[in-house]
């Protein structure tokens, strides 16, 4: 779990729940597929990735990793690549 230095909140780590073989999403082709759960506190996210279970476990595991290394910024929000950052305050002193 992360906490916030700022406020007393309390954000929840991204964990992986399972990984399990499945057929094929819709359009897609192949007997080589893994449906993953992924949770967040009572958040879950469903993924389907095709490959062998050794390296659809390392990329899954590579996914949940990024997702808590974008908690871990500390003083700042997490900002979407497409929404440019704010200006700093404009500060009005005599000089």
């Amino acid at each position: 779990m992360v906490k916030s230095a700022s406020a007393a909140l309390v954000v929840e780590n991204y964990r992986l729940i399972s990984i399990e073989s499945t057929t094929a999403p819709s359009g897609g082709a192949g007997s080589d597929w893994f449906v993953y759960r992924i949770a967040q506190g009572k958040n879950m996210a469903t993924g389907y990735r095709r490959g062998n279970r050794g390296d659809v476990g390392a990329e899954v595991e590579r996914i949940v990793n990024a997702l808590n290394v974008r908690l871990l910024v500390k003083g700042q929000r997490y900002r979407s690549a497409g929404r440019p950052p704010k200006p700093p305050p404009r500060h009005n002193d005599p000089a």
